[in-house]
């Protein structure tokens, strides 16, 4: 396939850009959104998005018709859903646990949010009051840019580790080390990580679950690829293997689920945040200031949540009870977004290596990595990937920079797949293609 066209005007394209008033190092992932439609909207350029990390597949059926029901019913719309979330939802979340990570977690600790989002602010929320004298996050990087953001809402610290040097027996000394100053309130991580895609091995969630029990952190651990490394099958309940969680090995740890990705559930905005047992019998009279309690759990229900947005709307929470229903009793057709991500990701790779393009995390700690959601690439003369990204744009591709998800590696850039079609892979192959020829390695 061979376009023209490319590059695009660079005055056309400096003129929209100057017009956001945008940094490209810093760009959010909604402001890298905006810009790339304003420059499709200018030069009738259809770009290759990979920017955005949104689910690129329908939701299951089950969900949809289980939100219409309820609201037929008529007993929905017109009251307020309990704090704490349904009855029915909780119960099921608990068997979910129970079938898929091989873990017992009562009813009582699985909390519907509206989305992982709100998980992770109540989490952090939380952290930041168990001990008035620790105001400092560690981030387990690269990650999810937002949680950043949360943070400095929050009026809370960060401070970070970066997984391109630190993972196994390296990674738990890093934490032990920085825990020993004796400010930190909790440590944050994804695993599937967004965007580098390592996933944390059995002996490192253990040895994060003692480091954060010996310090008195709170691990929160987000789950929101859950399933997603398919180099093994985490889809059939009560069979191992069982995703891997820090909830097995650390006594106060907060798992975010959020139904986005596998369950291509984004826009209804619902997860759940299961809180480990030890959690709902703490008591902490710090938090009695902030939350009118002293106990964890209650703190971040009525705490957090109660005050933030009352309820999780109760129409998506029938939507993730028929989801979880169904995967409960072995539906594996639910869970066809890793496969599809993944077959997407062995095609795009590819096409970035054989145009000169390299991988930033290129293995998971000696073990080729899995083809999923995300992946990072960087390109030869290019160390800042800020300036790659300037780049690309001419070329109608998009991305955003590893700096922005903070990693440690200014040079390159975070591709998500989701949102790639098909018929959209010869065109990203013609124009990295025109890319290398105009920079030749």
């Amino acid at each position: 396939m061979t376009e023209t066209g490319f590059p695009l005007d660079r005055d056309h394209v400096r003129r929209i850009l100057d017009g956001q008033k945008l940094d490209l190092r810093s760009a959010s992932i909604r402001e890298m959104n905006r810009l790339v439609n304003a420059i499709e909207a200018d030069t009738g350029t259809k770009f290759v998005r990979m920017e955005f990390g949104i689910p690129g597949l329908p939701t299951p059926a089950a969900a949809v018709e289980a939100e219409i029901e309820a609201l037929r019913r008529g007993d929905v719309a017109h009251v307020y859903s309990p704090f704490e979330g349904l009855p029915d939802l909780k119960e099921e979340a608990s068997r979910f646990v129970r079938l898929f990570l091989d873990l017992e977690v009562p009813p009582a600790c699985c909390i519907p949010t509206v989305g992982a989002m709100q998980g992770c602010f109540a989490a952090l929320a939380v952290a930041g009051r168990r001990h008035p004298e620790r105001r400092t996050v560690l981030f387990l990087e690269p990650g999810f840019p937002v949680n950043k953001l949360q943070t400095r809402l929050l009026g809370l610290q960060s401070a970070r580790i970066d997984f391109y040097d630190h993972r196994g027996d390296r990674l738990i000394r890093a934490v032990e080390e920085r825990a020993a100053r004796g400010d930190l309130c909790a440590v944050i991580w994804s695993s599937p990580n967004n965007p580098s895609w390592i996933v944390l091995k059995g002996a490192e969630l253990e040895g994060l679950g003692r480091a954060c029990d010996r310090h008195d952190l709170l691990a929160i651990e987000d789950l929101a690829y859950f399933g997603m490394d398919t180099r093994r099958d985490y889809f059939t309940p009560g069979v191992p293997p069982f995703q891997p969680t820090v909830l097995r090995h650390a006594r106060k740890a907060i798992c975010l689920l959020s139904s986005s990705k596998i369950f291509s559930y984004a826009g209804q905005r619902i997860a759940l945040a299961i809180l480990s047992p030890a959690l709902r019998e703490e008591e902490n009279p710090a938090l009695l200031p902030w939350f009118g309690t002293t106990n964890t759990l209650h703190a971040f229900v009525h705490g957090v949540l109660y005050p933030n947005t009352a309820c999780v709307p109760e129409t998506p929470q029938h939507g993730l009870l028929a989801l979880l229903r169904a995967a409960n009793r072995g539906d594996r057709t639910l869970f066809r977004a890793a496969a599809e991500y993944s077959r997407r990701a062995r095609i795009m790779k590819p096409i970035f290596l054989e145009n000169g393009f390299r991988l930033v995390y290129d293995n998971d700690l000696g073990e080729p990595l899995a083809d999923g959601f995300y992946f990072t690439v960087a390109y030869p003369g290019f160390e800042d990937g800020v300036e790659l990204l300037r780049e690309l744009l001419h070329y109608g591709v998009s991305a955003i920079t590893l700096e922005t998800t903070g990693s440690c590696r200014r040079e390159g850039l975070r591709a998500c797949v989701s949102l790639v079609r098909d018929e959209e892979f010869p065109v990203l192959e013609a124009r990295l293609r025109r890319f290398r020829q105009d920079h030749p390695v």
